[in-house]
């Protein structure tokens, strides 16, 4: 198969199951009985286990030649642990498989942004163009699962998110032709510990954490909030898929009219769409309102998510990407969004839908940080 349609077909299986896990999941926990704090705790030790995954998964990735395989492995390993939830659902046994799922399940996304960054080189693929299937099935899972669930119950988010695995297991069977190779063959990549230690990269990682970490609330309790503002989760899925709709036109112009920006221009973009998104989704819940929030996902995740692979992908060179993209998936979407995430399921029952402005005052700091460019003055030089 072609790397571009592989890669695409990736993203879109991918992405439909995350688009179930991600709105949803604190739905079915609630279903089978999990209270609000509970569930914060869930999904706050789910992405804890997300980071330390990430970082051990991708630490053995030193090789181009490894990426197929792991995405192979680790979908079958994800498809087992969430056929697990068909069993016991105790306390313990939550505990358990989220500690499982997230150790595993997360991991394939950093993969296939390393699939993605090789192949950028490789064969000049348009990144924006390939993921944006991503964001199509995200919008669909969204749409469909939450019509599937409002009519035949929330254990259909379990059914769908299995379905979706098996799909991906059986794209993991098809090889790419031609694979993704390395750069400079026989050099392996840098070490997570060398890459950390470049000049730029901790204060890189502080920025993107604090960005992608402010979505924890939305991410986490937005459904749950909404739904008890009473809105059905069919509108609540039309919500999200209106985000990823937003996200798909940013990704489809992404060479026409963001390639001039460079990293530190995109993620200061991305911060200013989250400083007003998480103020507008504290203060009103008027649907005008939460349609226009949902607008700036846009900008609160896409352009900062392609402000980090800009900078992953332009301003380090190849032999630091795999341990950037496990530094970014493990740091970034993992350990910042578990911690807030902990916060806002203690905070939530307290406050409700005003948990939206801490993370509002998550998003302050990577102004101050991005005061300056991210390229060390040497290699701008």
């Amino acid at each position: 198969m072609a790397p571009a349609f592989w890669l695409s077909s990736f993203f879109a299986i991918y992405y439909f199951g995350y688009g179930i896990f991600l709105p949803y999941w604190s739905l079915w926990l609630d279903h089978v009985g999990a209270e609000a704090g509970f569930i914060g705790v869930l999904l706050g030790v789910g992405m804890a286990a997300r980071c330390v995954g990430n970082l051990v998964v991708m630490s053995r990735v030193r090789a181009a030649a490894h990426l197929l395989p792991a995405v192979r492995w680790l979908g079958l390993l994800s498809l087992l642990c969430f056929a697990g939830f068909y069993g016991s659902q105790s306390s313990v046994a939550l505990l358990l498989l989220m500690v499982l799922v997230n150790l595993i399940y997360p991991a394939i996304m950093p993969v296939g942004e390393a699939i993605a960054s090789r192949l950028i080189v490789q064969v000049h693929l348009d990144y924006g163009k390939s993921r944006l299937w991503g964001a199509v099935a995200f919008i669909v899972a969204n749409i469909v699962v939450g019509a599937l669930s409002g009519n035949l119950g929330p254990q259909w988010v379990l059914h769908s998110m299995v379905l979706a695995l098996v799909l991906l297991q059986l794209l993991s069977l098809v090889p790419m032709n031609p694979g993704p190779v390395d750069s400079h063959i026989g050099r392996p990549g840098d070490s997570i510990l060398q890459v950390w230690r470049r000049p730029g990269v901790p204060r890189f990682l502080l920025i993107v954490g604090l960005l992608q970490g402010s979505h924890a609330f939305y991410y986490g309790f937005s459904a749950l909030y909404w739904q008890q503002q009473g809105y059905s989760t069919t509108m609540i899925g039309y919500l999200w898929g209106l985000g990823v709709v937003a996200e798909i036109v940013v990704l489809a112009m992404n060479k026409r009219w963001f390639e001039r920006f460079n990293a530190r221009q995109l993620l200061l973009a991305g911060a200013a769409c989250a400083l007003l998104r998480w103020g507008l989704l504290g203060s009103t819940t008027t649907l005008g309102w939460l349609m226009f929030a949902q607008l700036l996902h846009a900008g609160s995740f896409c352009l900062s998510h392609l402000g980090a692979m800009r900078y992953i992908s332009r301003d380090l060179d190849g032999e630091a990407v795999f341990g950037a993209q496990a530094l970014y998936a493990a740091l970034a979407m993992g350990l910042t969004v578990a911690l807030l995430l902990v916060l806002c399921g203690q905070l939530y029952p307290l406050i409700g839908g005003r948990t939206f402005w801490l993370m509002a005052l998550a998003v302050l700091p990577a102004f101050w940080a991005l005061r300056r460019s991210l390229i060390p003055h040497s290699q701008e030089a």
